[in-house]
Formats: C-alpha cells, sequence, structure tokens
C-alpha cells in the first residue's frame, strides 16, 4: 500500500500510526533511484503526520540549500512564489542546529523572517533534519496540520523513525547510482582511450569525448573549446546536446567568463547556479538557461590546451562530487588526445624536413653537377662549331643555366629553414584576423558580436580571397556601428565550394536614401573573384528590419593555393 494513499485519523492508534510507518519504510526500501526516493521521503512524510504542506530542502557543499522539493503545492503556486528558499529564518535555523524542531506558531520563532509574496499562509511547524553517516545532508519540513491542530510529540517520533529508514535508503540508492556511473565512466574511459591509441583525429577524439561526458554526468549539453593560437579566443571545437552541435566554430564569450578564467589558471570552476554569476556564460544559443555547470581544463595548471564544460538545464539537480571527479577525467584524457596528436604531427614534421633535406642534397650533388657539366660541354662543342651551329648551342647554354636556377631556388624551398620561421609561416590565418576584426569593433557597437566559422577556413582561402573578407567584414562592422542602433549582431564565415560572408543586425535596416558607396565597393569585390554582394532586410515585417549582408565568391577550380 502506498502511503500517500492512507487518510491520517486525529483517533488513530499508535498500532494504525505504526503500520502506516512500516508500510512508507517498506515503500523507501524498493527504490534505487535517488530523484524518485527524494520525492517519495516527502510524500510519506506529509502522508505519515497528516500535513497539509511539506519540503526536503538538500544541503550543498556550502552547506546551503541546494535543491527543495516540495508537496502539497501546484506547479502554479510555486511559479508564483519565485526562487525557493537557501537557507535563511526557520530553515536555516535547522541547517545551523541540526536538530527536531516543532513549533505551535511559525511566525513566532525568533529566526522567522516572513513569507515571501504569493506565499500560501503557514502555522504549525515540524522539521527532521536527515543524516547519512552521522553528517547531515538535508532537512524535511512539514507545516500545516490537518484539522487545525499543531504536531505532536508522537508526530515527532514518527518522523524520527522516518529520518533513520529514509537516510539508509538515501545511502544505499547514492551507493547505487555511484556504482552505476562509474561502471558506464569505465565504458566510455574504455572506448575514447581505443580511439586515442588507434591515431583517431583530435577533431573525432573530442567530438567522443564530449558525447561520453554528457552521458555518463547526465549533462544537457557539453562543449570543448581550444584556444585560437594568434588571438587566444576560445572557439568551440566540439558540443553535444540541445542542438548545440550545429554552432561549432563559434567564438566564445570574452575574458572574465568562467571558461577563460579556467584556461588561463588551469583551475576547474563548479556552481550549481548559473545564473547568479554572469561569468558563466557560454555565449551560445540554447534552448534554456543553465543552472548547473562544471568547467574544466584540458590539461595541468600553466599549460591547459583548452576547457571542458558541462552543463545542466536550471532546475535540475547540481553535479555531485563523483560525476565532477568524472569530468575531470574525460577533460585529461582529451588533453592526452591532443598531446599525442601533436607529438605524431611534429614527427611528421621532422620526417618531412629530413625527406627534403635528403632531396635537396640528392639534387645539389647530382643534378645540379651534371647539368653544369654538360653545360660546360656544350660550350666546349660550340667554340669549335659553326657559327649557326653555335647560336643554337648558346641557347641550349642558358636553358641549362635557367634550369640549374630553378632548381637552386626548389632546394631553397626545400631547406628546413624556410619552414616554420618563414614569411609564409608567419602569415596569419584568416580565422585568426577575422576575430581580430571582431574583437575591435566591441567598444565602438557597445557589445561583442556573435562569431562562428564552418569549414576549413584557413587551409581552403586563397591570400587574395582572404584579403577581400578581412576589407569587407571591416566596412560592414563599420557600417553597423555608425548607422544600424543595433543591439544584436551575427557573423558567420562559411567555407565550402564558395567562401561566403555573413554579417546581419538587429537595427534600422538601410534608409532608402542612405548613400551605398561602401556597399558598390563591396559589390565590386565580389564582382572581381567571380561573385556577388546581397543586402536585404533580416525581416521586413519588423519594426526594427535589420539588415542581412551575404559576401559569396567561389574558391578556385584547381584548388591550389600559394606554395
Amino acid at each position: 500500500m502506498d502511503p500517500r494513499e492512507v487518510p491520517m485519523d486525529p483517533t488513530s492508534t499508535p498500532r494504525d500510526r505504526t503500520d502506516v510507518l512500516l508500510e512508507a519504510v517498506v515503500g523507501l526500501a524498493r527504490g534505487l533511484d535517488l530523484e524518485s526516493l527524494l520525492h517519495r521521503i516527502v510524500e510519506a512524510a506529509v502522508s505519515l503526520v497528516d500535513a497539509r504542506y511539506g519540503a526536503l530542502g538538500l544541503l550543498g557543499a556550502d552547506n546551503q540549500i541546494a535543491r527543495f522539493l516540495t508537496v502539497g503545492m501546484t506547479d502554479g503556486e510555486v511559479a508564483a512564489i519565485g526562487a525557493y528558499p537557501t537557507g535563511r529564518g526557520v530553515l536555516g535555523e535547522m541547517i545551523r542546529h541540526p536538530v527536531p524542531l516543532r513549533l505551535r506558531e511559525l511566525s513566532a520563532h525568533s529566526a522567522s523572517v516572513g513569507f515571501p509574496a504569493h506565499h500560501p499562509p503557514m502555522r504549525t511547524f515540524v522539521g527532521m533534519p536527515l543524516r547519512v553517516h552521522g553528517s547531515p545532508f538535508g532537512n524535511l519540513y512539514l507545516t500545516d496540520k490537518r484539522g487545525g491542530g499543531e504536531f505532536t510529540r508522537e508526530d515527532e517520533r514518527v518522523l524520527e523513525a522516518l529520518a533513520a529508514a529514509a537516510s539508509v535508503a538515501v545511502e544505499n540508492a547514492r551507493l547505487y547510482d555511484v556504482a552505476r556511473l562509474r561502471e558506464r565512466w569505465a565504458r566510455a574511459n574504455d572506448r575514447i582511450s581505443r580511439h586515442v591509441m588507434t591515431g583517431s583525429s583530435p577533431s573525432d577524439v573530442l567530438t567522443l569525448v564530449g558525447s561520453e561526458a554528457q552521458e555518463v554526468a547526465d549533462a544537457d549539453v557539453t562543449v570543448i573549446a581550444l584556444p585560437d593560437p594568434v588571438s587566444g579566443r576560445l572557439v568551440l571545437q566540439s558540443a553535444s546536446g540541445l542542438d548545440a552541435e550545429a554552432q561549432v566554430g563559434s567564438v566564445l564569450a570574452a575574458d572574465g567568463t568562467f571558461a577563460t578564467l579556467t584556461l588561463r589558471t588551469g583551475v576547474p570552476v563548479v556552481t550549481d547556479d548559473a545564473t547568479v554569476d554572469e561569468r558563466a556564460s557560454l555565449a551560445l544559443d540554447l534552448p534554456g538557461r543553465l543552472g548547473p555547470l562544471a568547467v574544466w581544463p584540458l590539461g595541468q595548471p600553466g599549460s591547459a590546451r583548452g576547457v571542458l564544460a558541462a552543463g545542466r538545464i536550471q532546475g535540475r539537480p547540481p553535479f555531485s562530487p563523483v560525476v565532477v571527479e568524472a569530468l575531470g577525467a574525460f577533460a585529461a584524457q582529451a588533453a592526452v588526445a591532443l598531446e599525442l596528436a601533436e607529438g605524431r604531427a611534429g614527427a611528421e614534421r621532422v620526417a618531412l624536413m629530413r625527406d627534403r633535406e635528403r632531396i635537396a642534397r640528392d639534387l645539389h650533388d647530382l643534378a645540379i653537377q651534371r647539368l653544369y657539366a654538360t653545360g660546360l660541354s656544350l660550350q666546349r662543342v660550340a667554340r669549335g662549331a659553326s657559327p649557326e651551329v653555335a647560336e643554337h648551342l648558346a641557347k641550349a647554354v642558358d636553358e641549362v643555366d635557367e634550369t640549374i636556377s630553378l632548381v637552386r631556388t626548389t632546394i631553397y624551398r626545400l631547406q628546413p629553414g624556410d619552414q616554420p620561421g618563414d614569411a609564409r609561416a608567419r602569415r596569419v590565418g584568416l580565422r585568426s584576423r577575422v576575430i581580430t576584426e571582431v574583437d575591435a569593433t566591441a567598444a565602438g557597437l557597445g557589445f561583442s558580436a556573435r562569431l562562428r566559422f564552418e569549414g576549413a577556413v584557413d587551409t581552403l582561402v586563397p591570400p587574395d580571397i582572404a584579403e577581400h573578407v578581412v576589407a569587407v567584414l571591416r566596412e560592414a562592422l563599420s557600417n553597423i556601428t555608425r548607422h544600424a542602433h543595433a543591439s544584436r549582431a551575427e557573423v558567420l564565415l562559411a567555407v565550402e565550394d564558395d567562401v561566403v560572408l555573413t554579417v546581419s543586425d538587429d537595427g534600422v535596416g538601410i534608409p532608402a536614401d542612405a548613400t551605398r558607396s561602401g556597399l558598390l565597393n563591396l559589390a565590386r569585390r565580389a564582382a572581381e573573384s567571380g561573385g556577388l554582394l546581397v543586402v536585404m532586410p533580416v525581416d521586413p515585417a519588423a519594426l526594427q528590419s535589420g539588415t542581412r549582408l551575404e559576401w559569396r565568391v567561389p574558391l578556385p577550380r584547381d584548388g591550389t593555393l600559394e606554395p
């Protein structure tokens, strides 16, 4: 029998109460799912002492109420009250002094601070601390004895018995949850380790780490971000959950956030409610606000290679210590994957340099010497030949000299010193240049434009088109700063068959009589590369229609880039 279905009668005998208590204890012992068990504890307590309202306040690491489960109020009543209590008043008194508390008049207690607006009236009160291994983990709060009476000593004793049974049940459920979590964690570790050791690409490993971390931590979203090598801004490399996958390539929030703080210090940050601290922003478009949030560095303090962040939607339980530990292990695995990938890339570079040195040496010692000897032989033959033959031989010698020059140039380019330190290596990538342009306009705009990349921007875009992209972006952002009166702007650079730069805002739009010399210049840049410029309202029906600028040019068909 479910104890919630047992109506309490003020005239019930002690035996009746004992039967109901036994039913409640048996019901608690049946459950191993912690979440449903916690709700069952509150419901059993309300039924046992015939209370109108009941609540269970679970304590967080700061010894404040981290979660508040209620019985007796509708969802509408709960929403009207607003934020749950954190530990003031009589509720806080029980946290400071975890002993049973029974009151005839709740408001008469010296610690009472009253009720918030829209809170139902409550008079009588009984509270009971819950302990696991002697340490408080929460409190039961029961108010308003049905029938108008006050809670009795018998009610208190029944709640003490329920609390003892509930503590054992909660501990068993926690141990069961931890065992299941560690089992999932071990399986995930095995999958990730196999991918790392078999040489999977860093992108594939990071995606796997993010998805496994989301499942093990029961998170709504996980993201992994790495710093741009030039600007240092965190760029989203992989995401899982809440449709965040579509935002891979986005630039995350700038300095001052938990993510950048963790990257710089190497110290993880964990919060039970990200809504109370603006530093918890990830600058992603998510369908709900994040509550519990954990951010871990990929690597050790001073050498972090990026960050792993996991979050749950506001209202969900905070991350338990074992989940936080698991997230740290996933972050460490991601760091190992990046380290191994960098090591493999370094080994490949060394092998390439050695191969180039060998080719350069062979060209110098064999090809050039033979070409030089051939040229000398032709010159000797020319001295004894007729003028007409001598002229042809002289041209042949010139061609041999030109070939020698070309071979020497090839040898020069093959030298190891020409790679990491030369002008081509020092050239800043397009991705970093775009990030720099967007960051430079933040002060003028009054906000940071959202930025996202799609495709291999640095690899596929030739230098001449890259110059156009930067110039077009600079002009578009300048127009928004000077004329749009916008509160939001977005930049998307996508590369596939075409290079497409899209800049949109929510401003006043372009007046019909506005001077369009700047836009004509952007259109001319597109036409020079065989592309086009399209400028249109974001939403023609809106009061502030905003502007959407799309600059599109095709990539070279042969795909050749500067050597």
